[in-house]
């Protein structure tokens, strides 16, 4: 939404100091990929703020009536914000293992942003210093293209992001019908055997442990393993299985939390998808894992 509103009014309006709102977003986004707390990430971001609101106030201030001592205070802020937070985040991720779209979109912004920023000052060399430092090129234009190519990218991500959430649903496998009666030496020697596989023997740390897989492992029916989550716990096969995972998970954040990443917990967790963990974890316990982990270090 910014991008676009910044586009609107990057024509009529080149005194107004949005471009300075990209570097906290950028530091925000980092933190939420990184599984910051949602607390944590809204006090940086309001910090990360303050020079935005200075030069907000100090430009409606003079309304129509901008000097070079407005530019003179601005640009130098503006070259920080848009040069150092990318350059911060990138010596964050440095080594960073996580290969995820997130992080792979993260670094592209950042790449895009320091290359809209160069024509930024190439509008401001030009307007106010009389320089032109790009040879007849209108860096509006520039900059107006590279906006539209950046909301294309963050389109692409949240599309590609909702398309592997709804596919993980649709083409999670159904169960067997519940056609089988389970009496109660059975129901006894499901809940023994059930309860080895998992708190023995661990088989919800196996992030493709299958209803088939568990069934064959330990000798019983998948449909008799289906009717009696059913009938005696009220639960399907993979909210059983991730009632596991997350309870194990929970183990993780309480005692180990600040020194993994949000994505490392779910997979150590038996989750293959960290979305699947976070919609998981958020039914189950209330909070996202981030949240929890955050209120988990003050106890």
């Amino acid at each position: 939404m910014l991008q676009l509103y910044h586009f609107c009014i990057l024509f009529s309006n080149q005194g107004f100091p949005m471009p300075l709102l990209y570097g906290p977003l950028f530091w925000a986004m980092y933190q939420f990929l990184s599984g910051k707390s949602r607390a944590v990430i809204k006090r940086d971001f309001a910090v990360g703020n303050f020079p935005f609101a200075f030069f907000v106030v100090w430009y409606w201030m003079k309304g129509d009536n901008l000097d070079w001592n407005y530019f003179q205070w601005y640009l130098p802020v503006m070259i920080l914000g848009q040069i150092g937070y990318p350059l911060a985040i990138l010596y964050r991720l440095k080594g960073v293992e996580s290969k995820g779209k997130g992080f792979v979109l993260l670094k592209q912004l950042m790449a895009l942003g320091m290359g809209i920023f160069l024509f930024v000052g190439a509008v401001f060399l030009h307007h106010y210093l009389q320089v032109d430092v790009l040879m007849g090129i209108d860096p509006i234009h520039a900059i107006a293209v590279a906006m539209v190519f950046s909301v294309f990218m963050l389109l692409n991500y949240m599309y590609a992001l909702w398309d592997s959430t709804e596919r993980e649903i649709v083409e999670m496998p159904a169960e067997p019908e519940l056609l089988i009666t389970v009496d109660d030496e059975l129901v006894e020697y499901c809940d023994s055997e059930l309860t080895r596989a998992m708190e023995e023997e661990r088989l919800f740390l196996d992030a493709k442990l299958t209803l088939d897989k568990l069934s064959t492992y330990i000798g019983i029916s998948k449909n008799i393993i289906s009717q009696y989550l059913h009938s005696q716990l009220g639960l399907n096969y993979y909210e059983w299985l991730a009632a596991y995972r997350i309870d194990y998970a929970k183990e993780i954040l309480s005692e180990f939390g600040s020194e993994y990443k949000i994505e490392a917990v779910a997979r150590a967790s038996g989750f293959s998808s960290k979305t699947t963990f976070n919609r998981y974890f958020k039914e189950r316990v209330g909070v996202l894992p981030s949240v929890y982990r955050e209120q988990a270090s003050f106890t």
